[in-house]
C-alpha cells in the first residue's frame, strides 16, 4: 500500500473528520460572540444554546470539507480525465438542489449565499477536479515480461 492509495486516503479522511469538526466547532464558538456585530445578530452570549448549535453546524461543515479534501489526496491533476463533463453537471445539479432546499429553511440571504458558495467550492475542488479514483499504474517493460496474465510476455 502506498501513501496515496485509496486505503491510505480513507485513513486520512477518518483522521481529518474529528480534527476538522473540533477545529470548526471551537473556532466558531470562540469567534461568533466576538463577530456578532458584523453578522448583525443581536447580543450573542457564549453560553447561549443557539451559539452551541451554530458551532455544531460549523464543525460539521468543516469536518465534511476536511474529510473530502483528505480523501482526494494527493492533489495532483491528471491531464486527461474521462467523465469530467458528467461530474460537472452532476455537481452543479446537486449544488442547485441543496442550495434551494437550504434557502427554503428561511435563513438570511447572506447565509444562503455563503452555504451555496461553500458547497460549490467543496464539490468542485474534490469531486470535479480531483475525484477519488486511484491513478492508473504504469507498468514498466521489465514487469510486463514477467506478468503471468500477459500473453505477450
Amino acid at each position: 500500500m502506498s501513501a496515496v492509495g485509496l486505503p491510505a486516503r480513507i485513513g486520512y479522511a477518518v483522521v481529518a473528520l474529528p480534527v476538522g469538526g473540533a477545529t470548526g466547532f471551537y473556532s466558531v464558538a470562540w469567534l461568533l460572540p466576538k463577530m456578532s456585530w458584523l453578522l448583525q445578530i443581536p447580543a450573542i452570549v457564549p453560553e447561549n444554546y443557539a451559539t452551541f448549535v451554530t458551532a455544531l453546524y460549523a464543525g460539521a461543515a468543516v469536518a465534511f470539507t476536511a474529510s473530502l479534501m483528505a480523501l482526494t489526496l494527493p492533489w495532483k491533476r491528471r491531464r486527461k480525465r474521462r467523465g469530467r463533463n458528467w461530474r460537472i453537471g452532476l455537481s452543479g445539479a446537486f449544488v442547485v438542489l441543496a442550495s434551494s432546499a437550504f434557502a427554503d429553511l428561511g435563513h438570511p440571504l447572506l447565509v444562503d449565499l455563503a452555504f451555496a458558495g461553500w458547497l460549490a467550492y467543496t464539490i468542485t475542488f474534490t469531486f470535479v477536479r480531483y475525484g477519488v479514483l486511484d491513478q492508473a499504474k504504469r507498468k514498466s517493460s521489465s514487469s510486463r515480461a514477467f506478468s503471468p496474465r500477459d500473453p505477450e510476455g
